[in-house]
């Protein structure tokens, strides 16, 4: 039910059949139009509210970020001058599915703290706003957020990983333990 109604446009309808549907439209903010049964099953048909989601923002952000793939990545790391892998993970996460080798971790909480040149934090990797970035993040999401977010300070040359690490670790490429020493700086 999450995949249909975060691709739902507002006051978009959506066909549910079978079982209790009671708590879909508290859960995910739908509203129940009518139920019918049809051949023996049960169908109710919904409409989302007009209410701005975070999957609208999120498909905001990604219409104005370039999204790389994992293969993408993987071919662009071993290139002369590879972009800088930010990785917005908590550290928990980073320990748990292990790191893209090379990259830097800038958990999201402080992403435009660390990266905007204005700052006294920027992380020391970070040379210039048109340096090339890959934004990760578990799944892709909270990813194309950061990256919106980088481009609304100057950045020119964001991207996020479409898929996040899950989709690095699916399909094979490597990972190695996180290093959590720039916390430190």
């Amino acid at each position: 039910m999450h995949c249909a109604v975060q691709h739902l446009l507002p006051a978009g309808r959506v066909v549910v059949a079978g079982g209790d549907t009671r708590q879909l439209g508290t859960r995910f903010d739908l509203v129940a139009l009518c139920s019918a049964v049809a051949e023996g099953e049960p169908l109710t048909v919904f409409r989302r509210t007009e209410r701005r989601t975070v999957h609208d923002v999120v498909f905001e952000a990604r219409a104005r970020v370039d999204r790389t793939t994992a293969a993408e990545l993987a071919d662009r790391l071993v290139r002369a001058d590879p972009p800088l892998v930010v990785d917005s993970r908590t550290a928990i996460d980073r320990q748990r599915f292990g790191v893209i080798a090379g990259s830097i971790h800038v958990p999201r909480t402080v992403l435009e703290w660390h990266l905007d040149p204005a700052n006294g934090y920027r992380h020391p990797a970070v040379r210039s706003q048109d340096q090339p970035l890959v934004v990760v993040c578990n799944g892709g999401y909270s990813s194309a957020l950061a990256a919106a977010s980088l481009l609304d300070l100057g950045f020119t040359a964001v991207s996020d990983l479409a898929g996040g690490m899950r989709a690095w670790i699916a399909e094979g490429h490597p990972v190695v333990e996180p290093d959590h020493c720039h916390l430190d700086l």
